[in-house]
C-alpha cells in the first residue's frame, strides 16, 4: 500500500483542522493541500492530483457540486467524500449521483469518519492493485513471453507471490500447468570440476540443456522451464504417469552427459496440486543438495541398488564388485554417508516400491513381494512391518479407508 495524497476543501477552518487532525493519525495519508473555497480547491487539485478529497457542499465562489462536476472532467478517478449538514442533505444525494464515493454529516463524529476513511482506503488499494496488474499485463506485450514465464515461475517457487497473484499471472500468461505437476531439478557440473568456460559458457550450456529437456519431456507436455538462483534448470511437467515421468528424467540425464561436457545431477518430486508446487520444489532442492554432498561411491551404489533391488539374491558383495571396492569399504562409506546400513537401504527401496504397488488393486500380495525382491510373502510382510509398523495388508486397508485413488 502506498501513501495516499489528500485535499481538504471547506470554508470553515475548524472543520479543516478537525479533518487534518483525524488524518494525522493514519500513516498512509499525506494531506497535500487545504482550501477554503471551491476555486482554490480546484487549483490545488490540478496541481497536486490528490487521491482522496474531502469536499464541503457549501463553499463560496464555487460550491461543492460545481467543483465536483469540473474536477470529474479532468480527474475522473479522484475519490471524493462530501461534507454536508442536515439542511442541505439533498445536495449530498445529488453529489452521489455525480459519482462521489461517500458523504459525511456535520458534526463529523470520529468513529463515522474513520469508517468512511477505511472504506475509501480499501477502494484506493483495490485501484492501486488493478493499476499494478494492468501495468504488468502491458509489459507482457512488450517483453518476451518465455522470459516472463521463467521470471514468474522463479518468483512462485521462491514464495514471492500470494495465491491471488499466482492465479492472476497464470491466467495472464496463458500458462498451462497440469495437476499433479512434476518438478525436475537439473544441476550441471563441469566434468573436471572447473569453472565452465571456453566453447561452453554457462548460458550456452543452460540453453542447450533446456532444448534437450523440452525434446525429452514432450510426452509430458506442457513443459515449463526456468532457471533458479543457483543456476539450475527447473522443469515443470505433467506428473503422471510416474513411470513415464521418471524414465524421461533418466533419458535426459543420459542425453546431457552424452552431448555436453558435464556431469548431471537430477532430482524429481511430485506436487499433487498447484498449491503444493513450492513444497515439491523445496523437496527436490533438498534432495539435490543431499545428492551433491554424497560421495560418488555412494551415488554409484545407490544407482545400482535402484536398478537391481527386485532380485532376491542382490547383495553387498555384488554392489562392491560393481563399484570396484571391497564389501567392507563400501559398507563403511555407505553408512558414514547415509546414516543407515547398506542392507537397510535396500529394504527401504524395496518397501518404497511395494507401497506404490499396494495402491494398485490389480496386484496380489505374493506378486508384490516377488516384484520387490522377496520370494517369501511372510518375509516380505515381516520386512514391511519392521519399516512402517504395520503389515502390507493393514497398510492397504488404511488406503482403502482413506479412499485414496489409484495412481
Amino acid at each position: 500500500m502506498g501513501m495516499y495524497k489528500v485535499l481538504i476543501a471547506d470554508d470553515e477552518e475548524i472543520i479543516r483542522r478537525g479533518i487534518a487532525h483525524f488524518l494525522k493519525k493514519d500513516p498512509d495519508i499525506q494531506v497535500v493541500a487545504q482550501a477554503e473555497d471551491g476555486e482554490m480547491a480546484l487549483e490545488q487539485a490540478m496541481e497536486y492530483h490528490p487521491d482522496l478529497l474531502f469536499v464541503d457542499i457549501n463553499m463560496p465562489f464555487l460550491n461543492g457540486l460545481d467543483f465536483i462536476e469540473k474536477l470529474k472532467t479532468v480527474q475522473p478517478d479522484a475519490l471524493i467524500l462530501v461534507i454536508t449538514g442536515y439542511d442541505d442533505f439533498k445536495y449530498a444525494q445529488k453529489a452521489l449521483r455525480l459519482g462521489v464515493f461517500d458523504y459525511l454529516l456535520k458534526p463529523i463524529m470520529e468513529d463515522t469518519f474513520y469508517e468512511a476513511l477505511g472504506k475509501a482506503k480499501d477502494q484506493l488499494g483495490h485501484r492501486q492493485k488493478q493499476a499494478q496488474y494492468l501495468e504488468w499485463a502491458r509489459a507482457l506485450v512488450e517483453k518476451n513471453r518465455p522470459a516472463l514465464i521463467a521470471e514468474f515461475l522463479e518468483g512462485w517457487l521462491d514464495g514471492r507471490f500470494t495465491e491471488a497473484e499466482i492465479q492472476e499471472r497464470i491466467s495472464a500468461l496463458g500458462l498451462e500447468l497440469p495437476e499433479p505437476v512434476g518438478v525436475t531439478l537439473v544441476h550441471l557440473e563441469n566434468k573436471d570440476n572447473a569453472e565452465i568456460g571456453g566453447e561452453w559458457d554457462e548460458d550456452l550450456l543452460f540453453y542447450a540443456a533446456e532444448n534437450m529437456a523440452n525434446e525429452v519431456f514432450q510426452t509430458l507436455r506442457p513443459v515449463s522451464t526456468c532457471r533458479n538462483s543457483a543456476g539450475e534448470l527447473v522443469l515443470l511437467t505433467a506428473g503422471e504417469p510416474r513411470a513415464v515421468w521418471e524414465a524421461a528424467g533418466e533419458q535426459l540425464k543420459h542425453l546431457l552427459q552424452t552431448h555436453l561436457p558435464v556431469d548431471v545431477f537430477l532430482t524429481r518430486r511430485l506436487g499433487d496440486t498447484l498449491q503444493g508446487l513450492p513444497a515439491a520444489y523445496e523437496g527436490a532442492s533438498e534432495d539435490l543438495r543431499t545428492l551433491l554432498e554424497t560421495p560418488q561411491l555412494v551415488r554409484d551404489a545407490k544407482k545400482y541398488i535402484e536398478e537391481n533391488f527386485a532380485r532376491e539374491e542382490f547383495s553387498l558383495t555384488e554392489a562392491a564388485d560393481y563399484t570396484h571396492v571391497s564389501p567392507q569399504h563400501l559398507s563403511r562409506v555407505f553408512r558414514q554417508s547415509t546414516g543407515i546400513t547398506f542392507m537397510d537401504y535396500i529394504t527401504r527401496v524395496r518397501i518404497r516400491r511395494a507401497i506404490e504397488l499396494l495402491r494398485d488393486d490389480d496386484h496380489k500380495m505374493y506378486e508384490i513381494a516377488e516384484a520387490v525382491g522377496y520370494s517369501s510373502q511372510h518375509y516380505f510382510s515381516s520386512a514391511f512391518k519392521k519399516v512402517l509398523g504395520v503389515s502390507p495388508m493393514e497398510y492397504k486397508k488404511s488406503l482403502q479407508k482413506r479412499g485414496e485413488p489409484n495412481p
